[in-house]
């Protein structure tokens, strides 16, 4: 009887020593990790004026070293609204929509606010009134960060498409097609 209780405590402690080198070995790897360097920007329809809703999510930490990068002062801060107009007018410089005749689209911002870690600019922009390729290229944050991708995120219909723009590949395009008519509503109620 003995010997299966040895036997059992064993198990338990060779058990016991494998989770805890696992957890070292996940600990030191999360201790020496780096965190990519990424935005996002959905673009999504506001159903009532038919616009390009454009928001972009900038994390605060990347906020903060685009501001010290551009030599801003270091009493602004991405919390600040100065920090906020200064990141939205890197956000205008660095996207650029053309359609496939090559004509520029240009976003309106319309806002920036901190939301938890990240920052977030708000633009719109009326739609091409046909349908086109639409180009879009962007160089945001690659000039801080060489690993910077910005994620683009079309939610016009689905499944959503997604353009990677990065240092090595700026440049991404969809297509552009004018949205279906909304199916008219029965007025007449179901008996």
């Amino acid at each position: 009887m003995s010997r299966p209780d040895s036997r059992r405590r064993r198990v338990l402690q060779l058990a016991a020593l494998g989770a805890a080198s696992l957890a070292l070995t996940l600990g030191s790897s999360a201790a020496f990790a780096h965190r990519t360097h990424v935005s996002l920007t959905r673009v999504t329809i506001n159903t009532r004026t038919q616009h390009w809703e454009i928001i972009h999510a900038v994390h605060y930490h990347d906020a903060l070293k685009l501001l010290a990068a551009r030599g801003v002062s270091d009493d602004v801060q991405p919390a600040s609204v100065a920090g906020r107009a200064r990141i939205a007018l890197e956000v205008e410089r660095s996207f650029f929509w053309r359609t496939a005749d090559g004509s520029l689209l240009q976003p309106l911002t319309v806002g920036a606010e901190l939301e938890g870690d990240n920052v977030l600019v708000y633009q719109e922009l009326p739609p091409p009134p046909r349908p086109t390729t639409i180009s879009l290229e962007s160089n945001f944050l690659h000039a801080v960060f060489d690993d910077q991708v910005n994620n683009i995120s079309l939610e016009f219909e689905k499944p959503f498409v997604v353009l990677k723009l990065s240092k090595t590949r700026p440049r991404g395009a969809f297509d552009w097609r004018l949205p279906a008519a909304p199916a008219p509503q029965d007025s007449r109620r179901a008996k």
